[in-house]
């Protein structure tokens, strides 16, 4: 017998931006009815005090409270909220939980890195269920997963790598010096070690740096992730936007591509750096970007 349509939502508070997704759920399947995301940045300024700024935590609770307000129009009583890598490393996260109960009514669930990457490939899956041997990357604020899948093992990795902490140490300053250009580099490569990657395992990009290079790619005029949902870019193209915006200034660059959102001017450079240092590394000759994530994921956890 056919189940019945459950409306639900699920929130995830990122390090970089905050994001609300709402669906329908039906016999496992997630049909979106509302997607947006606001970049709060809460991770700025971690790496240096260990704790959420009291400016972090404002953007995060006004985001909240705009969230309220659009779950209440849409009839949603069923809420689940995720805190990823900026929850799991700061040493004030359970003070904020506390206040965001207070203020929002919500309760967070902070997850592992492992469980972070295991509940993305849920929502990557849902939108491409024929992935067989697969490499699903996750380019976050503060941190990066790598979900691998063979026909031997399923793999979930994370690595302290973000955009908002790349751009902290070395693209804090735009266009990047040749010096902090070549510390970037070191610091990825001896950071990310543990991954295996073969030419066979399609790889799969998530979250807003691949949204926003498909974007640009695309040259889109509006952002629309919709649209950029299965767009492939091939390494030649990730090569070139790379080589692109290495030479821009921050109001260059969400002057020149106008469909990614101007608040990630300041962190997409690094963002791209970070993936053009792994196709290079691993040769991976192509990347589809999913929209489906760790959202859709969540949602799927709880049906």
């Amino acid at each position: 017998m056919e189940c019945c349509l459950v409306k639900t939502a699920s929130i995830d508070l990122g390090s970089n931006s905050t994001r609300l997704l709402i669906a329908d759920v039906a016999d496992g399947e997630v049909s979106i009815i509302y997607k947006t995301h606001i970049v709060t940045k809460m991770a700025e300024g971690l790496e240096k005090t260990n704790l959420i700024s009291d400016l972090g935590q404002q953007r995060v609770l006004n985001t909240l409270k705009k969230f309220q307000k659009i779950l209440t129009k849409n009839n949603v009583e069923n809420v689940y909220l995720v805190g990823t890598a900026a929850m799991r490393d700061a040493n004030n996260t359970d003070y904020f939980l506390e206040l965001i109960k207070k203020k929002c009514g919500f309760e967070v669930e902070v997850v592992t890195g492992e469980q972070e990457g295991v509940l993305t490939s849920l929502g990557v899956l849902n939108s491409f269920a024929e992935l067989n041997e697969y490499i699903i990357i996750d380019i976050g604020g503060r941190s990066t997963e790598f979900i691998t899948q063979t026909n031997e093992e399923f793999n979930s990795n994370s690595v302290n790598i973000g955009v908002v902490t790349l751009t902290e140490k070395f693209f804090s300053s735009l266009p990047i010096s040749e010096e902090n250009l070549l510390s970037a580099k070191k610091f990825i490569n001896e950071n990310i070690t543990a991954i295996k990657f073969t030419e066979e395992m399609e790889c799969i990009g998530v979250a807003g740096t691949f949204l926003s290079m498909a974007s640009m790619v695309k040259k889109q005029n509006s952002f629309d992730e919709l649209v950029l949902h299965g767009a492939v870019l091939t390494k030649e193209e990730i090569n070139q936007l790379t080589k692109e915006i290495l030479k821009l200034k921050e109001f260059e660059i969400f002057s020149i591509f106008k469909g990614i959102d101007p608040k990630r001017a300041s962190t997409i450079t690094s963002g791209i750096f970070l993936v053009n240092e792994l196709i290079n590394r691993y040769n991976i000759k192509t990347i589809k970007v999913s929209n489906s994530d760790i959202l859709e994921g969540l949602i799927l956890k709880k049906y």
